[in-house]
């Protein structure tokens, strides 16, 4: 811009940018200002192969009349970068912007420019989809074109295109059957779009056309009343089938509609009323003259049965009805209701922990939808199959799952789905530990379930995120979100949901040992049951309310809640369940020492734990086993230390805590108090992440009881616990240490250190022949001028050859000194020196353990010596190497002739060149060294060098030797064979005598 402002002012040598440095261009407004520069005849080119896209030259000419400047206009336009090159076929650049330049102009398109490319495409008889835009722009309608247009859309789904056409199309009709038709078809479009308001609104108009003008209105009641159900509108979907469902509609689509409205009555747990409307459905199917029509009304009508059986926990009548709705839909050739009904066998299964069996009918079910491309019913599959692999306890394949089925419901734009798949993700995330990527799903689907009014999602979610707070440690927030649960259902009035959420903080409380608390929620949600048929939640709060009473010591009244729960759990063949009940009457036959059947019901959880591989059952198995057994301390203490096995592998922090408190409680039993005091002092750390006051209360006074009882040993293991420290520290800073002498002086230091010795001295690596010589010979507080040396000099040299300490006590020697020590420092059973220390003031002496701490540090010390021996010697060689290798970089090539001198300069020149070099010399005279020379001195020495005699590869084998081949390519490629290049890249290929290929 500036460049072309610059052209036209003509500046003389100088020219001030000052102006344009304070303005902004925009590319758009430069875009437009360039279009306004435009001849005519340009723009209409412009236009035309915006609304052409694709045309080539010879096309578009004669869609705008073969004018005679098009050429010159076309090289025009794309010098202003305005249009591709014209050879490449023609399209225009920056669509968007001139789509917007175009709406602002169309004063110019709709004149002559219009109804001649309109007339060229009737004529050509092609592009019906640009001939009916063009049509809409100049508010012309030909029916027959629009009907062929919106049902090739149709065809392809795109429900948007659609829409646009019916709306025009509906603007230009005017007979009651042809605006119902459009009206209908305006609607469905919505639907599919996921605008169920504007669907519903259409529904209701095209309701309104077909009985003012007496037209058969059982599809659009169907509809209708499908869409009302989808967006929680259960009451008026049931008006609507009641208001306008005559008894002389068609017999297909009466039983239709009968089955919707059981679907509704099942959803809204209207269980009797749905099963008189499915028996008047089932009668009527009967007049269906269509077969194909009846069997798949009669699949549906069982289908809906068997969900029925399974929302009242008639398992073995849901499966056998699901069955049968299997045989029907087959007859029927309904593949999407087939993989409906694997669907649902593949949640029954997974109910009752048949985990392989239901696996098998989710990949049926989910085989059908990718044969039929339904991107729904393909993420329902996946989203099964995540949550079948979360109770596997497989979480990387239950998170491939649930993230394939979130992709798609994102794309289908389904909130509802979309809120579930983020809740179930969080769930998976939350059972197999990863508990910060659970909050973040599980605040997705909150915020998502708040956003489009999904209460009962978001009173779910709340309850997860209780769960996920409470297995974090954080008691106090799961608490928050559990009453923020409880809140919400009281005012939605969904006693389910409130049920639910008693049930959970109540568990909450009872752990936190608030017993009469846990039980004031669970009688709250027993009072709550008769508004709720879910006999499933019945049997959990009868459970946990018969845990509370075994707790509270008011056995009478926990066993029959107990023994209900559990027969319950056992009809349904709910597995997990089932081993929570026997562990919940283990522990009541412990407490009312029933040992038999105590250890019955331990036997039979610990065994239905096993063959599902749950760590979490396994551990409380193990852990009410040693409580069963607690009198044999060695039996106790080995089942405990196995349940905290399994609780660390759960990541169960409570049960954890449990148990390792129950574990100090039995080593303090066997007197092993400094382990018991040890796990109690860690335990404590646990139990304070999740709060639980009274257990931390009960793991504090154990502690107090070791400290009273134990006291002068705790001061004994508190001393070595300061002598370890030191031994840590020494050896620390030993090692960072890379100067021998200051090492050996600062080894003997640290050694007289460490033994409160007097002082000391350090010998290494003696002269065999003579006694008195040693290589280093280091003293503290000591000299080679003291009366005693000589005699302490003869026991190092002892020592040194026995390779055994001495301790000499009060010497009759040298009275003066109280205690002498001397230890070999050895290596590899090779002794390489002597440390002596001794006590001479008061009454020290070295005691057993600081001579057992003494002989471990010397051995610490001897090895970083020879460390750093070694690597100094290492150092050596290698500057040895380095002046070996610089003599002669070709060693095995001998001659210092000036010929031989030529040819090494020759190599140095082209070692690193990436080309080709030919060798050139009769045979013996070395040009495979020369090869290798060039090969190990270049820096490609660190690949492959390939040498290949070519007079050895016969024609039949020569491409494949050298190009290589894969399995199958020619009679006898049993397998792949790399050839010989690519095994020498990156390196040199020699190829020897190339003359003989």
């Amino acid at each position: 811009k500036v460049l072309k402002e610059m052209k036209s002012q003509k500046p003389k040598g100088k020219f001030n940018l000052g102006p344009y440095l304070e303005k902004t261009f925009d590319a758009e407004q430069i875009y437009y200002e360039t279009l306004e520069t435009l001849s005519s005849s340009q723009k209409e080119i412009l236009t035309a192969m915006y609304v052409l896209d694709g045309f080539d030259t010879s096309a578009l000419a004669k869609a705008l009349g073969n004018p005679q400047n098009i050429k010159t206009d076309l090289v025009t336009l794309y010098n202003l970068n305005l249009i591709s090159k014209p050879e490449k076929g023609l399209s225009i650049q920056k669509k968007k912007a001139f789509s917007e330049w175009l709406n602002n102009n169309l004063k110019e398109f709709k004149g002559t420019l219009l109804n001649q490319l309109m007339e060229y495409l009737q004529k050509e008889k092609k592009h019906p989809q640009i001939l009916v835009s063009l049509q809409m722009l100049n508010k012309k309608y030909n029916s027959a074109l629009f009907g062929k247009v919106i049902s090739e859309l149709s065809q392809i789904n795109d429900s948007a295109s659609v829409l646009k056409l019916e709306e025009y199309v509906l603007a230009h009709t005017k007979s009651p059957a042809d605006k119902l038709a459009s009206t209908q078809r305006i609607a469905e479009a919505y639907s599919v779009l996921n605008q169920k308001d504007k669907a519903i609104d259409h529904f209701r108009q095209a309701l309104h056309i077909s009985t003012e003008n007496n037209i058969p209105a059982e599809q659009i009641v169907y509809k209708l009343a499908s869409d009302l159900y989808a967006v929680n509108s259960s009451a008026f979907a049931l008006e609507i089938i009641k208001q306008y469902s005559p008894a002389t509609i068609d017999p297909y689509w009466k039983v239709k509609i009968l089955l919707l409205k059981a679907d509704i009555q099942t959803e809204s747990e209207a269980f009797n009323e749905a099963f008189n409307t499915l028996d008047i459905a089932s009668h009527s199917s009967n007049s269906i003259t269509n077969q194909q029509q009846r069997h798949s009304v009669q699949a549906e009508a069982k289908k809906i049965r068997g969900k029925i059986h399974y929302y009242i926990n008639e398992w073995e009548q849901a499966e056998e009805v699901f069955n049968e709705a299997e045989t029907l839909y087959s007859l029927a050739k309904d593949h999407s209701g087939l993989a409906a009904i694997y669907n649902n066998l593949g949640v029954l299964y997974m109910c009752q922990g048949f985990w392989e069996k239901s696996e098998t009918y989710f990949l049926k079910s989910l085989a059908l939808e990718k044969q039929y491309f339904n991107l729904n019913g393909i993420s329902v599959c996946y989203n099964n199959l995540g949550g079948l692999m979360d109770d596997k306890g497989d979480p990387a394949k239950s998170l491939y799952y649930l993230e394939e089925a979130l992709k798609i419901q994102k794309l289908l734009a389904e909130p509802y789905n979309i809120t579930n798949i983020y809740n179930n993700i969080g769930v998976t995330l939350m059972d197999h530990g990863d508990y910060d990527r659970a909050e973040d799903a599980l605040k997705k689907s909150l915020d998502m379930a708040n956003e489009f009014g999904f209460q009962r999602n978001t009173i779910a979610t709340l309850n997860n995120l209780g769960g996920l707070y409470f297995k974090k440690g954080d008691w106090a927030e799961s608490i928050s979100y559990y009453e923020k649960a409880i809140k919400l259902s009281q005012e939605s009035g969904f006693n389910e949901g409130l049920l639910r959420s008693f049930n959970n903080l109540g568990e909450v409380y009872e752990k936190q040992d608030e017993l009469n608390l846990a039980y004031d929620l669970y009688i709250k949600g027993l009072e709550l049951l008769p508004a709720v048929s879910d006999d499933y939640i019945k049997a959990e709060l009868y459970g946990n309310l018969g845990s509370v009473f075994t707790k509270l010591h008011k056995f009478k009244d926990a066993y029959r809640y107990l023994v209900e729960s559990l027969d319950f759990f056992k009809n349904i063949a709910a597995r997990d369940k089932i081993i929570e009940g026997y562990l919940k009457q283990a522990y009541y036959f412990i407490l009312t020492r029933n040992i038999e059947s105590a250890d019955y019901y331990l036997a039979e959880a610990q065994k239905l734990a096993i063959e599902q591989n749950l760590p979490f059952e396994i551990g409380r198995s193990l852990y009410l086993r040693a409580l069963l057994e607690r009198k044999n301390l060695e039996s106790a203490k080995n089942y405990l230390n196995e349940a905290i096995k399994h609780f660390v592998e759960a990541g169960s922090n409570y049960e954890l805590s449990l148990a390792n408190y129950e574990l100090a409680g039995v080593l303090l039993d066997m007197e092993e108090w400094e382990q018991a005091m040890e796990i109690l002092k860690n335990n404590r750390k646990i139990i304070e992440r999740y709060g639980s006051i009274k257990l931390l209360e009960q793991n504090d006074i154990l502690m107090q009881k070791i400290s009273r009882e134990y006291s002068s040993q705790m001061e004994e293991v508190k001393f070595e616990e300061n002598l370890l420290n030191q031994f840590y520290e020494i050896t620390q800073n030993l090692n960072t240490i890379t100067d021998l002498d200051v090492l050996i002086e600062q080894s003997l230091s640290s050694l007289v250190e460490i033994a409160n010795a007097d002082g000391g001295m350090l010998l290494l690596h003696p002269n065999p022949s003579l006694p008195d010589a040693w290589e280093y010979r280091i003293y503290h507080n000591f000299s080679p001028e003291d009366k005693y040396h000589d005699q302490f000099q003869n026991i190092c040299y002892e020592v040194y050859q026995n390779n055994k300490l001495e301790n000499i006590k009060q010497p009759h020697f040298a009275p003066s000194y109280n205690n002498i020590l001397a230890l070999p420092l050895s290596i590899r059973k090779n002794t390489m020196g002597v440390v002596l220390l001794f006590c001479k003031s008061g009454s020290k002496y070295f005691s057993e353990r600081i001579i057992n701490l003494l002989s471990a540090l010397s051995n610490q010390i001897i090895v970083i010596i020879e460390n750093i021996l070694s690597a100094n010697l290492e150092k050596s060689h290698n500057v040895i190497r380095e002046q070996l290798s610089s003599n002669n970089i070709y060693s095995n090539i001998i001659g210092k002739s000036p010929e031989m001198m030529k040819i090494f300069e020759i190599i140095e020149k082209v070692k690193d060149t990436p080309t080709t070099v030919l060798l050139e010399g009769p045979s013996g005279t070395g040009k495979e060294l020369i090869a290798r020379a060039l090969h190990y001195s270049s820096n490609r020495r660190n690949k492959a060098f390939v040498a290949q005699y070519c007079g050895a590869l016969p024609e039949t084998l020569l491409e494949s030797e050298l190009f290589g081949h894969v399995k199958g390519s020619f009679t006898g490629a049993a397998y792949d064979k790399k050839g010989l290049f690519e095994v020498a890249d990156g390196g040199t290929f020699f190829l020897d005598e190339i003359a003989d290929i």
